[in-house]
């Protein structure tokens, strides 16, 4: 069995964190998926358009010059669907969703605008060659990266799966922690989520003064984005664990 590889880094807070990166496979599936919904939606844009009249002969009737922006806007709808996917979806284009992936930036936070048309533009530069520069970069990589993401600063990580029913109703349900059901989705992104309960699972090999810590500095760090006053130590982890329950029933 192939184990992918891990990235390890540490948060502002000094939360260490890692980070699954995708291999070429799982990468390699999640084109093909998106690849093959592009094609269906220019099919049936094609069909479409098929019945307003001959298409051939209204392409015929075209100037070069409509023909090369007919032929632009095609190859730009193909190319702004991940930049739209990764900057609405958390990263996640519908065939990355499928096999579980998610595009971030190299320090585990979500992408922007600015890294997701670089690390898109550059499939300019490796489609005429049948995209095998990103095939030997994310294979021979040491982070999994293709030529987009060496620009652009950005990873394929793997998404993972919490259990998060240890936490209990109790938890999530006391007192002030409730005023945060309507409100996690907004506190957190999905990189914020993933550092969260990264931290909730790995927090039993803590040193307990570390731990009891850096829970303080996230506690506090969360309440003042929900205009909240800072937990007490003591509840500083149930506040979190409060938090990231919320936030998962809200996926």
């Amino acid at each position: 069995m192939t184990v992918e590889p891990r990235l390890e880094l540490e948060t502002p807070e000094r939360v260490a964190v890692a980070l699954d990166l995708a291999g070429l496979g799982a990468r390699a599936f999640a084109w093909l998926l998106d690849a093959l919904l592009i094609f269906l939606g220019w099919m049936m844009g094609f069909f479409v358009y098929s019945f307003w009249g001959d298409v051939l002969r209204r392409w015929q009737a075209l100037s070069a010059v409509g023909q090369l922006l007919v032929v632009a806007a095609v190859v730009m709808t193909g190319w702004g669907w991940d930049v739209a996917w990764e900057l609405l979806a958390d990263g996640r284009t519908p065939g990355k969703r499928a096999m579980g992936l998610r595009v971030v930036r190299t320090d585990g936070a979500p992408v922007g605008l600015a890294e997701s048309i670089g690390r898109n533009l550059l499939r300019v530069v490796e489609l005429p060659f049948g995209y095998a520069p990103a095939i030997l970069a994310v294979a021979l990589g040491p982070r999994r990266q293709r030529l987009g993401d060496l620009v652009a600063g950005t990873l394929v990580v793997r998404e993972r799966r919490y259990d998060l029913s240890r936490y209990g109703p109790a938890a999530v349900d006391s007192g002030r922690f409730a005023l945060l059901r309507a409100r996690a989705g907004e506190l957190l992104a999905a990189a914020d989520f993933d550092r969260l309960v990264d931290f909730l699972r790995r927090r039993p090999e803590l040193d307990p003064e570390a731990r009891v810590r850096i829970a303080g500095r996230l506690a506090a760090a969360f309440a003042r984005r929900a205009g909240l006053e800072p937990p007490s130590p003591v509840e500083a982890e149930p506040f979190l664990e409060a938090l990231a329950a919320y936030y998962a029933v809200r996926r």
